[in-house]
């Protein structure tokens, strides 16, 4: 995770999150646009459940 784009949509995450922008959130988080996909390669969300937990909530299997 390097560049201009990657330290852009971190701060664009803050912004998000600092705002309690919920539907933003939702948007980039669940978003099939470019932008949406672009934000996810640097989610900050990135870790915050188990790989298995993850694929638990997707309902896919491991």
């Amino acid at each position: 995770m390097r560049g201009q784009p990657h330290a852009r949509n971190l701060d664009r995450w803050q912004r998000l999150t600092d705002d309690g922008d919920v539907p933003g959130l939702h948007r980039v988080l669940t978003g099939l646009n470019v932008d949406a996909i672009e934000m996810r390669e640097v989610s900050p969300m990135l870790g915050l459940l188990a790989q298995s937990e993850r694929s638990e909530v997707l309902g896919r299997p491991l």
